[in-house]
């Protein structure tokens, strides 16, 4: 088995870990990074045998979907053109940060992320490494919670990437994170429906669309 290289975030060499992360995802291998919300296992897109490890390490079914991360508002108005008014109020409200929006999958997103379903969930998380990973990738990153499916998701990376069934390949280490996964929300043209709690609410949500 592989060992991971384990990477601790500082403000001195954030660049030299990102670019680390960047090199691991563009060789089809995972990587454990920091989020605001809990650790993600991350893997490129566009490449199908790095996404069948996601469901490898976390011995996830396949027919749940792996969210993509985004680096910013104006990465996801590229991914997904025909998103609804709603869809980017929503996103320009809340991100970056805890809120994930269920649209419909656009061509620029492989089915293999969404386990064939129709939609895929998008999400520009508030967290200064992860952005810095997802700005220097030049492909989409697919990512989920780093955990067994349905067991909790540990405080630090290194506790994740070892409670993993197939090793990542790079784990950046930046501290505990808060492990309140993010709000996630389907878009219709005028009204959001919570398919999961989290940090912002559906009258928070709803306030927005006013």
């Amino acid at each position: 088995m592989r060992t991971p290289r384990h990477l601790t975030i500082s403000a001195d060499d954030r660049e030299a870990a990102a670019d680390a992360a960047v090199e691991a995802l563009a060789a089809g291998q995972l990587v454990v990074l920091p989020t605001d919300t809990v650790y993600g296992l991350a893997a490129r897109a566009d490449d199908e045998a790095a996404v069948s490890r996601i469901f490898q390490a976390k011995r996830r079914p396949p027919d749940r979907p792996v969210p993509i991360l985004l680096a910013s508002f104006e990465q996801f108005e590229r991914v997904a053109p025909e998103a609804s008014p709603a869809a980017r109020v929503l996103a320009w409200t809340f991100w970056p940060g805890p809120l994930t929006l269920v649209v419909p999958r656009p061509q620029s997103v492989p089915f293999w992320v969404s386990g064939g379903a129709a939609t895929v969930g998008l999400r520009v998380p508030d967290d200064a490494t992860a952005l810095l990973v997802l700005s220097r990738a030049p492909f989409l990153v697919a990512a989920t919670s780093a955990n067994l499916s349905d067991e909790p998701t540990s405080a630090t990376a290194a506790e994740c990437a070892d409670a993993l069934a197939l090793a990542p390949a790079v784990v950046l280490e930046d501290g505990p994170r808060p492990n309140q996964a993010s709000t996630v929300v389907a878009v219709s043209d005028d009204d959001v429906e919570v398919l999961r709690a989290g940090p912002i609410s559906l009258a928070q949500l709803r306030a927005a669309l006013r």
